[in-house]
């Protein structure tokens, strides 16, 4: 989540669908290996999940996330 939140400080606001081709292949191929493939649902649930507790990020339209302020 750590490398997301860097890539959204240089181009929020963005879609799970925009964040995913961003990531580093190892980070996608340790996902895989860790529990499940990050697909742009798999990727906006987890990321759904930290806005509802209040990490990393911000919701904002159209299914777009920001980084979150602090």
């Amino acid at each position: 989540m750590q490398e997301i939140a860097e890539l959204l400080v240089e181009r929020a606001p963005l879609t799970p669908t925009e964040i995913l081709p961003e990531l580093r292949a190892v980070t996608l191929r340790g996902a895989t290996l860790h529990k499940e493939p990050l697909t742009p649902g798999t990727l906006k649930k987890k990321m759904d999940d930290r806005v509802f507790h209040g990490r990393y990020f911000a919701a904002r339209d159209e299914d777009r996330y920001a980084r979150r302020a602090g």
